[in-house]
C-alpha cells in the first residue's frame, strides 16, 4: 500500500502527532477525491514527521511560565542580527513604497503603534505593516513568526538535526513526502541528505526556499529522482517570493486559491491540485 508522509509548519509546539495526522488525513483524502472526479481514492497509509514539541516553551526555564517564552509568536525580541535578516525577508515580497508608506505613517503617529499595544518595536511593526498593504490582514505577523523559526532551524544546528533525525524517521519508506512551510524545507532537506531515498514525489506547499535567507544557507538542486511539485497560493506571504523553479531544478509550479486562509496547510492539501499532483505519480490511488 502506498506511503504518504506529511512535514508540517510553524506553529504545532501544543499539538501532537496524532493530532495533526487527524487533522492531515482527512484533508489530504479530500484533495484526491476532488482530483479523481469526486470518486473517494482508494486507501493508502499516511503519517506525518512531528517535530513542534522540540519549540514548546520549557515552564522551568529562567523561572518564566510558557506565555512570557513562547517562540516565534513574540516578536518582542528580535535582536539587531536577526531584524536585519528579516527586513531583507520583508524586502523580497513587498515594494519600496510599501515600506516607506508604513515608515512615515509610524513616524506620524498615524499608523498602528504596535509598539505601544503589544510591546512590539517600531522597526518590527513597520516590516508588519508592509506585508499587510501587500496580503491578507495578520499576515505580517504569520510572515514574521515563520521565517523566525525557518532560521532558528537553519541556524541551532542541534535543532536541526532533531528535525531531520525524526524526518527521516517518518519518511524512511515513503512514496510521497509532502511539507508546508518551514516543513517543505524540512522534506527538501531529507531528500537531499539521503540520495537513496524511496519517495517518488516531494509536493511543497506555501514553501518559503525561494527567499534568500533559506537559499543562502542550503544548497540549491535537485531532489534525486523524485518528481517536485511546489504549490503556492499568490495571496500566500511565505510563498511570495515566487515560483521555486526559478532555483531549483525540476520544479513544477503550481497554483491554489485558499481563499482567506492563503497559508493554511488544509486548504492547500485539499485543492485539487494537491490531489492531482499525488494521482499523477500514484494513479492506482484513483482506480
Amino acid at each position: 500500500m502506498e506511503q504518504l508522509v506529511g512535514v508540517h509548519g510553524i506553529g504545532q509546539h501544543y499539538e501532537s502527532r496524532p493530532q495533526l495526522v487527524k487533522e492531515w488525513e482527512p484533508a489530504l483524502r479530500g484533495g484526491l477525491e476532488m482530483a479523481n472526479d469526486r470518486r473517494p481514492p482508494n486507501p493508502f497509509n499516511f503519517d506525518l514527521a512531528f517535530y513542534g514539541d522540540l519549540f514548546r516553551p520549557d515552564p522551568d526555564a529562567d523561572g518564566k511560565g510558557a506565555a512570557d517564552e513562547d517562540f516565534p509568536a513574540r516578536l518582542d525580541d528580535i535582536d539587531p542580527d536577526e531584524l536585519a535578516e528579516l527586513t531583507e525577508a520583508v524586502e523580497e515580497i513587498v515594494t519600496p513604497a510599501d515600506l516607506a508608506i508604513v515608515k512615515a505613517e509610524a513616524e506620524s503617529g498615524k499608523g498602528i503603534r504596535l509598539e505601544v499595544d503589544t510591546g512590539v518595536p517600531v522597526p518590527v511593526a513597520c516590516l508588519i505593516g508592509a506585508v499587510e498593504r501587500r496580503f491578507p490582514p495578520a499576515s505580517g505577523v504569520l510572515f514574521l513568526g515563520d521565517l523566525r523559526q525557518v532560521r532558528k532551524y537553519l541556524r541551532d544546528q542541534k535543532v536541526k538535526a532533531e528535525i531531520d533525525e525524526i524526518t527521516a524517521a517518518a519518511a524512511a519508506a515513503a512514496d510521497v513526502l509532502i511539507g508546508h512551510s518551514l516543513g517543505s524545507i524540512v522534506a527538501y532537506e531529507f531528500l537531499r541528505q539521503h540520495p537513496g531515498h524511496s519517495v517518488r514525489l516531494l509536493v511543497t506547499l506555501g514553501s518559503p526556499l525561494g527567499l534568500r535567507m533559506v537559499r543562502k544557507r542550503i544548497p540549491v538542486g535537485r531532489v534525486g529522482d523524485a518528481e517536485w511539485v511546489n504549490i503556492r497560493d499568490r495571496h500566500d506571504p511565505v510563498a511570495a517570493a515566487g515560483r521555486l523553479s526559478q532555483w531549483y531544478q525540476g520544479v513544477a509550479d503550481r497554483q491554489a486559491a485558499n481563499g482567506s486562509d492563503a497559508h493554511g496547510a488544509a486548504p492547500y492539501l485539499t485543492s485539487k491540485t494537491c490531489g492531482r499532483a499525488i494521482l499523477d505519480i500514484l494513479p492506482g490511488l484513483g482506480r
